[in-house]
């Protein structure tokens, strides 16, 4: 291949300067091959601190609920619904990261670092209008969204101040998501992962004073996790801040900048269908949550699935940092105009994503009594937990790789159909199905799992259709 590529450099001298040339020499090569040791040594830079920063990150909700599990299963469940209705307000976000990963990509590819600080800057204006938003609604809204998804006595108890605090803080979460959308769009994911080390440590630590009690701070039970967690967040807002407002940064939050109102609409045109997906599954979840309450086993169930999904999320984390890594090394090829190197990108993200989500789907679906034993010893839970995890471990496979097929769509801008898929397996799918299979025959509760883990496979198929097929290569770039 390098000898063809030497001889089109000596002909071509412009094409191979664009990249046009080695992209006709390996365009099929790359396509088919993950194991393209270029291709893959970028990927997995960009990939492995982003893993391990996703795993950081659930690993704050795995905190909480580990926590909870000391004063019982109704605790469990208030966090569950909790966090249910924080991630609905919470996955809002992504038309913001979405569109700064896409944009801040592009520009960096295309070595425009003044355009690429402008649009940093506008982002994070976005993340602090959306926190002021979603903060006050989410404080007003907390106590009557659990009363909505079913939540009584002390779950809603427990649940009702908890969430109160944690949407009151939101503003927090969002600059965190924001300026991490910016490290990583420059292919810098270890500056996130620090941070991220650094939230999780003290998050713990935050946790157990201000739940327990210590020294001068009083025990504030559950909603002392709400409240150590909004603490350690700031921290890691100011820490992300300081560090991107540096002047010797060639891209950096550019405070200076005319405020652009064409960068704000773009910004959202590309997000937009990301966050609308979002909610669109965050909310079907939310539903879905509240079907299981409905069912004969009840909080024992709602307490399951909570462990469940919980568990779920730590599970999928490297689906979503591949979707991220996919997404940023899309966008700065096609920047660069090297369509053919966005496509390889691509399929290097999905294939090996694919292989790494089956080997933990199965190791799931193998040892489902284990994990629940982690988190509960109420027996009733474990026995509902197992069933349910075996189903989310086909899920969470099925899942992945739409996850994955959907950044690298939203690398090049193509953010629509995503969101049609999510509608359709989860609103058009997933919640009939679950409804009339709990409730109109003697399943119960494994109706509602089964309707979970057939879901995800249309749109899975779906996604890799609609990525194969190229139309997002068509797509005009933000450059």
């Amino acid at each position: 291949m390098r000898k063809h590529y030497r001889k089109y450099l000596i002909e071509y001298p412009e094409m191979c300067k664009s990249g046009d040339a080695i992209d006709s020499i390996t365009s099929r090569r790359m396509k088919q091959r993950f194991y393209n040791p270029s291709i893959l040594k970028r990927f997995w830079i960009l990939a492995w601190p982003t893993v391990i920063y996703a795993l950081l990150e659930t690993g704050v909700g795995m905190v909480d609920i580990y926590f909870a599990g000391f004063i019982g299963p109704e605790a469990v469940a208030a966090i569950g619904f909790s966090r249910q209705i924080f991630l609905v307000l919470l996955i809002g976000t992504l038309s913001i990261t979405t569109g700064t990963i896409t944009m801040v990509s592009q520009y960096y590819g295309a070595h425009k670092y003044e355009s690429a600080s402008v649009v940093a800057y506008h982002s994070f204006l976005l993340s602090i209008l959306a926190g002021i938003v979603f903060g006050l609604l989410g404080f007003l809204l907390a106590r009557p969204s659990l009363v909505l998804m079913g939540a009584e006595d002390e779950v809603l108890r427990f649940g009702a101040g908890y969430l109160q605090i944690l949407l009151g803080g939101v503003i927090f979460l969002l600059i965190n998501f924001c300026t991490n959308a910016i490290f990583r769009a420059l292919g810098d994911s270890k500056t996130p992962l620090k941070i991220a080390a650094l939230i999780n440590l003290l998050n713990i630590l935050f946790n157990y004073m201000f739940m327990f009690g210590f020294w001068l701070i009083p025990p504030f039970g559950v909603s002392g996790l709400a409240i150590g967690t909004i603490l350690a967040r700031l921290i890691g807002s100011i820490l992300s801040l300081r560090i991107l407002t540096d002047r010797n940064r060639i891209v950096r939050l550019h405070y200076g900048a005319t405020l652009q109102f064409s960068i704000f609409r773009q910004l959202i045109r590309i997000g937009l269908p990301s966050g609308v997906s979002g909610f669109v599954r965050n909310g079907a979840r939310i539903l879905f949550f509240r079907l299981i309450a409905g069912t004969a086993a009840g909080t024992a169930a709602v307490a399951a699935a909570t462990i469940g999904f919980q568990f779920r999320l730590l599970a999928i984390m490297p689906s979503l940092a591949f979707q991220v890594a996919a997404s940023a090394l899309v966008g700065q090829s096609i920047g660069a105009k090297k369509l053919k190197e966005a496509e390889a990108y691509g399929w290097t993200s999905i294939q090996f994503c694919s292989l790494i989500m089956a080997f933990l789907s199965l190791l799931v679906f193998l040892f489902p009594t284990t994990i629940m034993q982690w988190f509960t010893d109420n027996l009733k839970v474990i026995a509902l937990g197992q069933t349910a995890l075996r189903f989310i471990a086909l899920e969470q496979f099925c899942n992945s790789v739409s996850i994955v097929a959907s950044g690298a769509l939203s690398g090049a801008g193509d953010t629509k159909p995503a969101m049609h898929y999510t509608i359709l397996s989860q609103w058009i799918i997933m919640i009939p199905l679950a409804a009339v299979l709990s409730f109109y025959t003697s399943l119960d509760i494994m109706g509602a799992w089964i309707a979970w883990g057939f879901a995800p496979v249309i749109q899975a198929i779906l996604t890799i259709i609609r990525f194969k097929r190229g139309k997002w290569k068509e797509i005009k770039a933000a450059v």
